[in-house]
């Protein structure tokens, strides 16, 4: 089938026939014949060259999926509207296929993947437009620098027993995570059905790479590139749309960060599977979706369950966790989300022959999320979380603590457990104020290893924002640790003041550069343990400093 242009173009090339033949009726016979036979020439080039474009545009028109919709109508029906009319035939398939991937592999569990898929974000749209075909970068960094009111460079001040400290002109560390990721869309690879489905999702699988750098570098060893630490967070893989009932379910294996939920304003990942492993997820069920998963972690300490640890003896500690989740649930006010853990932890022998006890355990996780609160892009996350033994951490990995000196992996025996609870939510109030706070209560049972621990901690973080660009954001935050082993039970918190310049008027917009002082306080149970050598006979401390932070 010829196109329009094909067509324009024989009438163009009729019409030169025409006239060159009337000019050619001038010249001598000789010239004439000779001009006519260069023109037949000419003709029959044309008329090749024109066969061999029919032939390929037929290729392109049988290769080429039908014109198919996502479960995203309105973004495909944009694709199909702004195609140009001289887009190849094919092009709209394809686009939707690309679309279609792209929703498949989205991820909005965390904070900052929440706020990239609610805000338009001009450097991850241009990075899209550069690279469209190619590969896809993200992004996540926080630089500056600090001091603090005793000389030194700006430290962090934390509650020793909390999980998280409020971050806000408490973040001592260059950070950076530097993402690349491939969607992969091959139409008539394989077929389950070869027919087209109902609903006209694309039957050609599709597959996704991904690949995490992190970076890290404490203030204190800035003029030093050996202390820079570099890691590989997440290298894994996904398949999906390969069977025809279950086009959103994917495979996948390997390192990765897995649906995990945190507190913004503390960085706090209080459900955080995150490990290696593999799995299947999003097997679409009439009232959610389900996720099955093994992942796992590994690592090496002394072994602390003895009267004097050896941290230079180490024995090995593995842990494997088999996650369970049902998510996207309807539920009163929003969706509902609820996790099934079950964990081992076992511990290696040292050069002695000595190990530490292994231990199972269960973890029942619930959580509800209401979206577009108080704001279109406000969200609300309540969560409520009870383990055992190995699944306590309600993470992949192990818990660590400080003994002489050394760190060491904390043995999950099986009579330990653990309840928590959060909330918090992010919402913009209006063009001129944004708000932020976070609740957290934690009541653990170390049972042989060490005791009860409770922690309580409330923040909050309210913005100004004077115009689009310009704001002030204050943090207030209190921790309350009780811990009966170390015989401790008292506070810390931490005020921050900060003018910020943004790109957008948002809780959430980010670039941004900002300044800061903050100043922190904490009780005499807590004297030594805060805010490192400069603070070791202090109950108080301030630092101030910049500080820019990026995320696309």
């Amino acid at each position: 089938m010829m196109d329009h242009r094909v067509s324009r173009f024989l009438a163009l090339a009729a019409t030169t026939l025409a006239s060159t033949a009337v000019l050619a009726q001038t010249p001598p016979a000789t010239e004439a014949q000779q001009l006519r036979e260069e023109l037949r020439q000419i003709k029959q080039d044309y008329e090749r060259r024109i066969q061999l474009l029919e032939q390929r545009l037929q290729q392109l028109e049988s290769a080429s999926p039908p014109v198919i919709a996502t479960n995203q109508p309105v973004a495909v029906a944009a694709l199909a509207t702004n195609t140009p009319a001289a887009t190849p035939p094919g092009t709209n398939a394809i686009n939707a296929a690309r679309a279609f991937a792209k929703e498949q592999f989205q991820r909005t569990t965390e904070s900052r993947e929440l706020a990239v898929a609610a805000e338009s974000h001009p450097v991850r749209e241009r990075v899209e437009l550069v690279l469209q075909d190619f590969v896809d970068i993200h992004g996540y960094f926080r630089a500056g620098y600090g001091r603090d009111n005793q000389g030194g460079p700006q430290v962090g001040f934390q509650a020793p027993g909390a999980f998280s400290k409020y971050r806000l002109g408490n973040e001592a560390e260059n950070y950076g995570e530097l993402t690349f990721d491939k969607n992969f869309y091959v139409p008539n690879l394989f077929k389950l059905d070869p027919k087209q489905r109902p609903d006209g999702t694309p039957t050609g699988p599709i597959a996704h790479f991904q690949a995490t750098l992190s970076i890290y570098n404490p203030y204190q060893d800035l003029l030093s590139s050996g202390e820079t630490q570099f890691g590989l967070p997440e290298v894994w893989g996904s398949i999906g749309n390969v069977v025809a009932a279950q086009p959103s379910m994917k495979f996948w294996a390997g390192s990765r960060y897995y649906r995990r939920h945190d507190i913004h304003i503390s960085d706090f990942f209080f459900y955080n599977l995150s490990g290696t492993g593999g799995g299947v997820e999003d097997f679409q069920l009439p009232f959610g979706k389900l996720a099955l998963a093994w992942i796992g972690a590994a690592s090496r300490s002394g072994v602390s369950d003895l009267p004097e640890p050896d941290p230079n003896n180490q024995a090995g500690f593995s842990k494997g966790n088999l996650d369970l989740r049902l998510y996207d649930v309807p539920v009163p006010l929003g969706k509902g989300e609820f996790g099934l853990v079950l964990a081992r932890a076992d511990s290696g022998k040292d050069a002695n022959g000595n190990s530490a006890p292994n231990s199972d355990g269960i973890a029942l996780t619930f959580l509800h999320t209401r979206e577009k609160f108080i704001s279109d892009d406000g969200v609300n996350k309540f969560s409520l979380q009870y383990g055992t033994g190995a699944a306590k951490t309600f993470t992949s990995g192990f818990e660590t603590f400080t003994l002489n000196n050394g760190v060491y992996i904390r043995p999950d025996t099986d009579n330990s457990w653990r309840f928590r609870a959060t909330e918090h939510f992010t919402a913009n109030v209006s063009d001129h104020f944004s708000i932020g706070p976070a609740l957290v209560y934690q009541f653990t049972d170390y049972g042989d290893q060490g005791g009860r621990v409770q922690w309580a901690s409330a923040g909050v973080r309210p913005i100004l924002h004077f115009n689009q660009h310009v704001s002030l954001a204050f943090e207030g935050g209190v921790d309350w640790v009780k811990d009966e082993s170390a015989h401790t039970s008292d506070y810390l918190y931490k005020l921050t003041l900060a003018p910020q310049i943004s790109l957008g008027g948002r809780f959430m917009s980010r670039p941004v550069i900002r300044a800061f002082i903050t100043y922190a306080a904490w009780g005499q149970g807590f004297e030594g343990q805060v805010g490192g050598n400069d603070y070791l006979t202090e109950t108080s401390g301030l630092t101030y400093g910049v500080q820019m932070e990026s995320w696309w």
